[in-house]
């Protein structure tokens, strides 16, 4: 089983099964579609009642909008609130990329839903608006403490790897003496987690870059890593979009 992002605040969920076992599955979406859409009562396609249909029989719900399992979703308190200039500062969900914030908005206030919505609060440091959190001194992670990786990493770390975290991580292994805590800690997927156990790979968190990972492969390579920005960050004047840039111009001469 797989989830990738796609366009337009949609995403694929992908299985690869025996053919017969597929073939099945897909027949029967089918099958109860042509029947729903066959009555003639129904103002969805035979594709949009297959994809309901889909979801109401995996999660075991009457409707396809209840579901009744964790969503994790990452706003601004600006955007969640609809105050200050960050009110339209888009938001990040788990598994599906960047939404805008109005829908992120519905999704958390939506009153037709059944399932509840509970809010954590996230923080990030002044300097380097990154996620933080405390550290502990237990050689496993806590639950607490995985599903900040989830929140912070989003998808496997390292580098040009999109794939779902799989693994909470010792950067430095605990084996070496690596602490147990979130300045040594990243989200990795299975494939990557195994593979840097191989001979010649080595990983350290950069200490002049809070949260940045640098990995050096077999082949004396170096590659660095860091945590998708969150949502609200500010863009650097360095870096700044030609959208910024214009606004700037156009604050500049309104004043």
């Amino acid at each position: 089983m797989s989830i990738r992002p796609a366009p337009d605040c949609m995403v694929r969920v992908s299985a690869l099964l025996p053919v017969s076992q597929g073939v099945a599955s897909y027949a029967a979406l089918h099958s109860h579609a042509s029947t729903v859409v066959g009555v003639g009562a129904e103002a969805r396609s035979r594709g949009q009642v297959m994809a309901d249909t889909f979801v109401e029989r995996l999660t075991g719900q009457a409707r396809a909008v209840d579901v009744p399992v964790a969503v994790n979703l990452i706003i601004t308190d600006q955007a969640l609130l609809i105050s200050g200039d960050g009110a339209d500062e888009p938001a990040h969900q788990i598994g599906a990329g960047t939404i805008p914030a109005g829908l992120a908005r519905r999704m958390v206030t939506d009153p037709s839903g059944e399932t509840g919505v509970f809010l954590r609060r996230l923080y990030t440091h002044p300097d380097t608006h990154q996620l933080a959190a405390l550290e502990t001194q237990s050689r496993l992670f806590t639950a607490n403490q995985r599903q900040f990786l989830l929140l912070r990493d989003q998808t496997c770390r390292t580098p040009w790897c999109d794939a779902p975290i799989r693994h909470a991580d010792h950067i430095q292994p605990a084996a070496d003496g690596g602490p147990t805590s979130i300045n040594n800690a990243q989200g990795l997927c299975e494939a990557c987690n195994h593979a840097k156990q191989a001979p010649d790979w080595d990983q350290h968190p950069n200490p002049n870059h809070p949260g940045e990972v640098i990995t050096t492969t077999p082949t004396g390579h170096h590659y660095r890593s860091q945590p998708p920005d969150p949502p609200g960050t500010p863009i650097p004047e360095h870096q700044a979009t030609p959208e910024r840039q214009l606004a700037q111009l156009i604050h500049a001469l309104a004043a």
